[in-house]
């Protein structure tokens, strides 16, 4: 089997998207992970802090986690 060779500006092309892609990803984690400790007051049981800020920070786990099972959907 050959390899075909592909143009270099449909290779940028390719690269920058999927950059952008990644670059907006991670944003999404840093701004949830930087909220946490405010996601934890307003969704959680107020009555236990550190139970909420668990939960939320369990949440950021899982997503984080679960981010290769979604790779290859």
């Amino acid at each position: 089997m050959r390899a075909s060779k592909v143009p270099l500006k449909e290779l940028r092309r390719v690269v920058v998207a999927a950059s952008v892609g990644n670059i907006i990803e991670w944003y999404d984690f840093y701004i949830f992970g930087s909220l946490a400790s405010i996601l934890a007051v307003k969704f959680f049981e107020k009555g236990h802090p550190v139970a909420a800020f668990l939960s939320t920070v369990a949440i950021f786990s899982v997503g984080f986690l679960i981010r290769p099972l979604g790779a290859f959907v």
